[in-house]
């Protein structure tokens, strides 16, 4: 009699372990773009909720169900929700849904491809509220008009000359474009409270353009991808090449990306390596990045440096999941003849959670360590939290309240804090209108600084064809800063004021033929792509280019 039931209870755990399934897939919308953070819900053939996950930054989702899944439903917040059928659970499931494009402020590479210049700032430009020079990215101008600025996810910024990314890549030769809002910055680290701009050169709508300034070419197969652009306007040549290599790794996947390029009187490369590996209940994800780059900066002077970063996250899936982030960064710098390293280190946990009301919260402590020249090493420890309370008021209004810590990343100083508070109201009919109102103050240390700004969006597909996006942000700062008044003397203190004013009105017509109209800082410029078969087009541009403000027409023919 026993040896019978624990024959059938080993059956009946048996039965149950084979009912249990794990279904995998991804989300993207009609341009090929992944969507993130859409809830996905399996369901049985009468329709019952059998599991539910949210998709990752990458447009992933996992989730175990007991058996019998007949179907997903997605329901992004930005576009029409989607019912796919599930005809085999072992099989990875691709779930294509109609984004509003309107909705999303947020260009995808379609929109990119279309954009009449093709420079980093000019892409990043479009995104409310990046405030853009030809020397910087700045998410409203915060963290002293610093940002993060990447490539491919390689950092290339240093503490030493403030250099980043912002002017190196050819015209046209971003694709895509990844996004961090200064909010998230104690994930990321200095600087990363002016936001983190990632620019992405194998995720693009065109694999081909050649024109009278530009052209770029990209070569991707299932595992191995190539890619190398070129630009020649007033401002200068510049060149990149990359490649990219994925493959399986004992039951996770790797990935493996360098670079090299140049700009006016800089080069540099970069490698970077990423493993990833999921189980049922765990997302793990290490990274390790080296780059170098050597040139002359703006001053005249000669600027050398190297930065390596690694970074390891580890997350559970679902919506109230913890996520652990261990980063650590070490770069160094020569300006002519002094040399400077820094070290930046944290230990971030976070989670987010609630459905209706959706907290995010964060704490990291961080470690600094800074030696400039000749001057004395200086290091430091930090807790820096971060706070971020979406909720909805009701079917179409929602509230966004924020702040968080952050490091700016000042020479000399091993962590120089700031801190942001920002709150917005929006409204969304669900559908084709979107608008947002916002007001922020931020507050800087090492020097010290102030400001205070408002910020509004609007994203409104007029028509299925017919969309128009705008934003606009104004804000005032004032830096208070030490000098000697004569030799001798001792420091006295000053503030300076300012104001930073962008805006943007984006109007695109989205058919065959495609026309985009921009007006932005009071400059108008615009686009056509005329399709020439199904797969080229005849691509038109007049825009302003950013550092001479002269504009600039470009003609040519992109392959998709």
């Amino acid at each position: 009699m026993k040896t019978a039931l624990a024959a059938g209870f080993v059956l009946a755990l048996t039965a149950r372990a084979r009912a249990d399934e794990l279904l995998v897939g991804v989300v993207r919308d009609q341009d090929g773009a992944v969507v993130s953070g859409a809830p996905v819900t399996a369901l049985d053939a009468r329709g019952r909720r059998l599991g539910a996950d949210r998709t990752a930054a990458d447009g992933t989702f996992a989730i175990t169900v007991a058996g019998g899944a007949a179907a997903v439903l997605v329901t992004p917040n930005d576009a029409a929700p989607l019912r796919l059928t599930v005809r085999n659970p072992a099989q990875p499931l691709e779930a294509i849904v109609r984004r509003y494009r309107a909705a999303d402020l947020v260009p995808s590479p379609a929109d990119i491809a279309a954009l009449p210049s093709g420079s980093l700032p000019a892409v990043a430009s479009v995104v409310p509220y990046r405030a853009t020079t030809a020397n910087w990215i700045s998410d409203r101008g915060l963290a002293l008009q610093r940002g993060v600025v990447e490539i491919e996810g390689l950092p290339f910024y240093r503490r030493s000359d403030g250099a980043d990314a912002t002017s190196l890549l050819p015209s046209h030769a971003v694709g895509s474009i990844g996004l961090a809002p200064s909010l998230d910055a104690v994930w990321y680290g200095d600087r990363a409270g002016g936001g983190v701009v990632d620019a992405g050169l194998f995720d693009r709508a065109d694999f081909g353009r050649l024109g009278a300034r530009d052209g770029a070419l990209l070569a991707s197969g299932a595992s191995a991808s190539g890619f190398a652009a070129g630009s020649w306007y007033p401002d200068g040549a510049r060149g990149v090449a990359a490649a990219r290599l994925s493959t399986p790794v004992a039951g996770a996947s790797a990935t493996v990306t360098a670079l090299a390029g140049q700009a006016p009187e800089i080069h540099y490369a970069g490698v970077g390596a990423e493993v990833r590996a999921a189980t049922q209940r765990t997302d793990v994800d290490g990274r390790l990045a080296i780059t170098s780059d050597d040139g002359i900066i703006g001053t005249g002077a000669s600027a050398t440096g190297n930065v390596s970063e690694f970074v390891v996250d580890a997350s559970g899936r679902g919506p109230d999941a913890l996520g652990l982030r261990a980063r650590w960064r070490e770069e160094s710098g020569a300006l002519e003849g002094g040399t400077s390293a820094h070290r930046d280190a944290a230990l971030v946990l976070g989670t987010t959670r609630g459905t209706g009301t959706v907290v995010r919260a964060a704490l990291a402590l961080a470690y600094g360590r800074d030696a400039v020249y000749e001057e004395p090493v200086v290091d430091g420890t930090a807790l820096l939290p971060s706070l971020g309370i979406d909720t909805r008021l009701d079917e179409h209004w929602s509230l966004h309240a924020g702040s968080t810590a952050t490091t700016l990343g000042t020479p000399g100083i091993a962590i120089a804090r700031g801190s942001l508070g920002e709150f917005r109201v929006g409204y969304t009919d669900g559908h084709r209108l979107r608008a947002d109102l916002g007001a922020f103050v931020e507050g800087d240390a090492a020097p010290r600084a102030v400001t205070r700004g408002i910020a509004a969006s609007l994203g409104w597909e007029i028509a299925p064809r017919l969309s128009l996006r705008a934003w606009t942000l104004d804000d005032g700062n004032a830096v208070a800063t030490t000098y000697t008044p004569y030799p001798g003397a001792p420091l006295a203190a000053t503030t300076v004021s300012g104001t930073l004013r962008r805006n943007l009105v984006w109007l695109t017509w989205d058919a065959p033929l495609r026309i985009d109209l921009l007006v932005r800082d009071g400059a108008l410029e615009g686009a056509v792509r005329a399709p020439l078969g199904r797969r080229y087009a005849l691509v038109v541009g007049s825009s302003i280019t950013t550092t001479t403000r002269v504009r600039t027409l470009s003609v040519g023919v992109a392959a998709r």
